[in-house]
């Protein structure tokens, strides 16, 4: 339920979020809860700001009590994305070390786990995704929790081992304490910028292109990237403008009986929940993970070349158009067709036509 805010209670949020000095911040973000109003819609919104302005007064208190720190290892723990994709691998100390060392071939001890992101590639049919290391376990501190969840939510998706439901239910409530919903499949990302205007890249089926560009407007953004996924509505813009994110989970359970498809299902708080299995088939567990993040492998080719070895990984039901925006904006620019061969059969299409897994495109402009 959207919280419908007043203009000058929206007005203040923009002010907060464009300021970078802290305590200018936390002035700004104590006016703009005495302005927003307090009912069942905007429960989530007040326990949001409640949790910013805590953290805040802390990190402010800390920057008095001790100052400026000199050498820290913050840096240590900023996990640079690379590659198509970056993956957070979460669970208990000893099944996300488990399941991490199998994906990456890496050997990894307790100790190299908790003292910084360990990072590593699992390959598997010609596709390299990031993974990093990520345990949440109650045995760790808050201090490493939060930062181990920071990383997990600046990921494109994330891995959860599920040991039992106490630890779902665990899981669920860290990452909510810290603004992110795992259990929604619904996504916006907002990425605000110096300059540029707003632009949406990706669309809903839910939402207008054009009502998520005014109700953007209307918070006082000028500038920013809006990443919509396809069931996105304006309930999740409002989340990602107050800082609080719906993030992709693939929740995955040890398996001992070779069953390596979708093999059975759990109910958490009223949300059927699908849990894959992994038992050290690296390539049937690399296609389960691409479907349960709804992803699609797609094969490209020039005019008169082979088809390229390394897939890209596309959103389902990405259509020709977007294909050809990710390689290169020209390309999708002077778009003029496409062809794309499915199940040995050739067809000429156009810049709307659907994708399906494994198709092979060929794009001509």
């Amino acid at each position: 339920m959207v919280t419908n805010l007043t203009q000058e209670a929206k007005a203040k949020w923009a002010e907060a979020i464009a300021t970078k000095d802290p305590e200018v911040k936390l002035r700004l973000l104590k006016e703009f809860y005495s302005l927003m109003p307090k009912h069942k819609a905007t429960e989530k919104l007040e326990m949001n700001i409640k949790r910013q302005i805590a953290a805040l007064e802390e990190e402010i208190e800390e920057r008095r009590s001790k100052g400026k720190r000199k050498g820290s290892t913050r840096q240590e723990w900023t996990v640079k994305k690379e590659g198509m994709l970056q993956v957070a691998v979460v669970g208990s100390i000893e099944q996300s070390i488990k399941l991490f060392e199998s994906l990456t071939g890496k050997t990894v001890s307790i100790y190299e786990a908790l003292v910084r992101p360990k990072i590593g590639i699992f390959n598997a049919l010609n596709i390299n995704i990031q993974l990093v290391l990520t345990p949440i376990d109650s045995i760790i501190g808050e201090d490493r929790l939060d930062r181990f969840v920071s990383i997990a939510r600046n990921a494109d998706a994330i891995i959860v081992m599920v040991e039992s439901l106490d630890y779902l239910s665990s899981v669920c409530r860290w990452f909510e304490a810290r603004n992110v919903n795992i259990l929604s499949k619904a996504r916006v990302e907002i990425e605000y910028t110096p300059h540029g205007g707003i632009r949406i890249v990706g669309r809903s089926y839910k939402v207008r292109e054009s009502d998520i560009f005014e109700f953007v407007k209307g918070y006082g953004i000028k500038n920013a990237v809006i990443k919509v996924y396809s069931n996105a509505t304006l309930d999740d813009v409002e989340d990602a403008i107050f800082g609080r994110v719906s993030k992709r989970a693939v929740f995955v359970t040890p398996n001992n009986n070779n069953n390596h498809n979708y093999y059975t299902s759990i109910n958490y708080n009223g949300i059927n929940i699908d849990l894959i299995a992994f038992n050290d088939d690296k390539e049937r567990f690399m296609v389960d993970l691409l479907r349960s993040m709804e992803l699609i492998r797609v094969f490209t080719k020039k005019v008169g070349a082979d088809v390229v070895d390394e897939p890209l990984l596309l959103q389902s039901n990405s259509k020709v158009i977007e294909l050809a925006e990710m390689i290169h904006k020209d390309l999708a620019k002077n778009f003029k067709f496409a062809r794309v061969w499915r199940n040995g059969t050739q067809i000429k299409v156009g810049k709307d036509f659907t994708l399906n897994d494994l198709d092979v495109v060929e794009l001509h402009t």
